[in-house]
């Protein structure tokens, strides 16, 4: 059984400027907090419901998505914040552990055996650059818990982005910011990965891909996936089963 170290995940606000856009990282979304934001919007405007809430107001769109990110043209901050208190006060709903999962990682086979690649909020795609470039980090929370168990059920090295060199690292320019192309030991990986709102002396990412290759098949029980997932604090409203 897996430690249960995240159990007090508090939610707290991070928020991001990049590419001429505003994000806020929010808590993955269950149905009662999507209905929760959506009568919080029809304050502002018309609200479209879809792939992801969107309302209008005066200084543009605002869109949240159910995986836990919002982005708009302009500070929506304090369109969407007020509604914070009533999402963290809606109860987590039953979800079966796959799916709870899915909303973490992708896991497919392959000779080596199953490949995992983590679905960040924000950290991956051109983003993901950009967030180099500017020397931030948008890992969420529930989303380092994640890796970080990943990265501690591994007896291999794996690749990531570190800002500082180890044997074998190769230079990586993100604008005016220097990275490495590194492969780390479970512990040190462990140790460097970087999470929103903090930064150590020695810091590594998740690849740009979210790749962070195969894994034994027998690294993870169903049991310790539940256990896991179900200690995501405020950050995840799901209890997987």
């Amino acid at each position: 059984m897996l430690p249960k170290v995240w159990s007090l995940l508090r939610y707290t606000v991070h928020q991001f400027q990049l590419g001429g856009k505003h994000y806020l990282l929010l808590p993955k979304l269950n149905s009662s907090q999507v209905e929760v934001l959506a009568e919080r919007f029809a304050e502002v405007g018309a609200v479209r419901k879809g792939a992801f809430l969107a309302v209008g107001s005066r200084q543009g769109m605002i869109h949240v998505s159910e995986a836990g990110l919002c982005w708009s043209s302009f500070d929506s901050s304090d369109t969407v914040l007020p509604a914070v208190p009533n999402l963290l006060s809606c109860p987590k709903e039953e979800a079966p552990m796959e799916t709870v999962r899915g909303k973490y990682l992708r896991m497919s086979r392959s000779e080596e055996g199953t490949t995992i690649r983590v679905l960040p909020r924000l950290e991956s795609s051109s983003l993901w650059r950009e967030l180099r470039a500017s020397g931030g980090c948008a890992l969420a929370p529930d989303e380092h818990a994640v890796v970080s168990t990943l990265l501690r059920r591994t007896r291999r090295k794996r690749e990531m982005v570190t800002d500082f060199l180890v044997g074998g690292s190769t230079p990586l320019a993100c604008g005016r910011k220097r990275y490495f192309d590194s492969k780390l030991g479970p512990d040190e990986a462990t140790l460097t990965l970087r999470v929103a709102g903090e930064r150590g002396q020695r810091n590594s990412y998740v690849p740009n891909d979210g790749g962070l290759g195969p894994f034994l098949a027998s690294a993870f029980s169903r049991r310790a996936w539940i256990d896991l997932l179900a200690d995501l604090g405020e950050w995840c409203p799901f209890t997987p089963v």
